[in-house]
């Protein structure tokens, strides 16, 4: 994407953002692909333990997955389910998260119309080397990502995403706080009903902010770097159920665990990652 029409992009979302007149970040050179995520009305996520020997996806080299046991010691509501279940202590720490996005421009070229776009992704608290061009913190990488079958662009999604995979999936709006999900994977399906109290709170931090994600799998050793802002935390309850085989299914099947995991909910921020290779 030609620098110029990056930047008029970038200033059109940032006036977008109207009073708080913050845009992004500037992003490392060298990115081979970018794309901008805005006008997000939902971003749900459910965090979850997961055995990390059901998943035979490749981590990036000298990257480890960040076990329960670890992890524990900076969330007490967690300390407390492996306290009364220290089998799960070798789990690994995943987030299952949903977005509903106005709008997704990928290197220049708007991918959807006036419908929100719905997405999905699985990242894993993980820890390893960083490399140079990385911003931010890095305790995350991504093991999958998913994108609706009703996509037709599909090369340009896999020009920025190259793990994504097109599924049934599905995100809509039931009353102004409320949301219903479905994903539907070829061993397991996923669903959930979500109510946010709309008690929108901005977040406390300094803007534009900056993070780094790794891929895994075949396109381990490439990651993203975001820079972002705008984003806003409401409190929400989520009833959420896997039916099927595998990994989702046996994390809400752990016992008390929707009690160490509350659904996360947020709305309003704008993103933009640039795709980095080895």
């Amino acid at each position: 994407m030609p620098l110029r029409a990056l930047a008029m992009l970038i200033l059109a979302v940032g006036t977008v953002a109207g009073a708080t007149e913050v845009s992004f970040g500037t992003l490392p050179a060298g990115a081979i692909s970018t794309n901008v995520v805005s006008e997000v009305s939902a971003e749900i996520c459910r965090d979850h333990l997961f055995d990390p020997s059901l998943v035979r996806t490749k981590l990036p080299e000298g990257y480890r997955l960040i076990l329960a046991a670890e992890y524990s010691r900076e969330d007490p509501a967690v300390a407390e389910l492996l306290q009364r279940h220290p089998q799960y202590k070798p789990h690994a720490v995943g987030s299952l998260c949903f977005m509903s996005v106005g709008s997704f421009v990928v290197d220049g070229v708007r991918l959807n119309s006036t419908n929100p776009t719905p997405m999905a992704f699985w990242w894993a608290r993980a820890t390893g080397p960083r490399d140079p061009r990385m911003q931010g913190k890095t305790e995350w990488l991504q093991l999958a990502s998913w994108y609706s079958k009703d996509i037709t662009q599909r090369e340009r999604v896999l020009a920025t995403d190259p793990m994504a995979q097109f599924v049934d999936l599905g995100m809509t709006r039931t009353g102004t706080n409320d949301w219903r999900l479905r994903l539907i994977l070829p061993q397991e399906s996923i669903e959930a009903v979500v109510h946010g109290d709309g008690i929108r709170r901005r977040r406390k931090a300094a803007e534009p902010g900056f993070m780094s994600v790794p891929l895994a799998g075949a396109h381990a050793g490439s990651f993203w770097v975001f820079t972002y802002f705008g984003h806003h935390h409401q409190s929400a309850q989520g009833k959420w159920r896997a039916q099927g085989t595998g990994v989702f299914h046996d994390a809400l099947q752990i016992p008390g665990e929707s009690k160490a995991f509350n659904t996360l909910f947020q709305d309003g921020w704008s993103a933009l990652s640039g795709l980095y290779a080895p």
